[in-house]
C-alpha cells in the first residue's frame, strides 16, 4: 500500500479500463451466443474465446484493484507484447497511426503500473 493506505489513481485507472474491457467482451460474447447471424459470421469458437478473454479481463481487474502482484505482472507482460506490436506496426505505412497509439497507450499503462507509487502499492 502507499503511505496513506490508498490505491494510486493510475492503478485505479488501469483497473477501471480492464473492467470496462472485460464487461464489453462478456456482453458482446453473450450477444453473439444469442444471435444466430453473429454465430454464423464469427463462429461459436471465436465467441467462446472472446467470452474467456472477457472473464480473464474481469479477474485481472479485480487483482489490480486488490494489489495482486500476479495480476500486475500479467498486465505488464501483455502490455509489453502490445508495445512490441505497436513498434512493428510502424514499419507498415497503413498502420503507422495505430502503431503510435498502441505505443503511447502501452507506455502510459507501464508507467501507471510500475511507477513509484504503484510499486509501493503492489509491494
Amino acid at each position: 500500500m502507499t503511505a496513506n493506505g490508498q490505491r494510486p489513481g493510475g492503478v485505479t485507472l488501469v483497473g477501471i479500463l480492464l473492467l470496462v474491457f472485460g464487461v464489453l467482451y462478456v456482453l458482446s460474447s453473450l450477444l453473439g451466443l444469442f444471435n444466430a447471424t453473429m454465430r454464423q459470421d464469427l463462429g461459436i469458437i471465436w465467441i467462446l474465446v472472446s467470452l474467456a478473454v472477457g472473464v480473464i479481463y474481469l479477474l485481472v481487474s479485480k487483482g489490480i484493484f486488490s494489489g495482486n502482484r500476479g495480476a500486475r505482472l500479467l498486465v505488464g507482460i501483455v502490455t509489453v507484447i502490445n508495445l512490441i506490436g505497436g513498434i512493428l506496426a510502424l514499419f507498415n505505412f497503413a498502420t503507422i497511426a495505430q502503431g503510435i497509439i498502441t505505443i503511447l497507450v502501452s507506455l502510459i499503462i507501464l508507467v501507471l503500473l510500475y511507477g513509484r507509487n504503484a510499486r509501493i502499492y503492489f509491494a
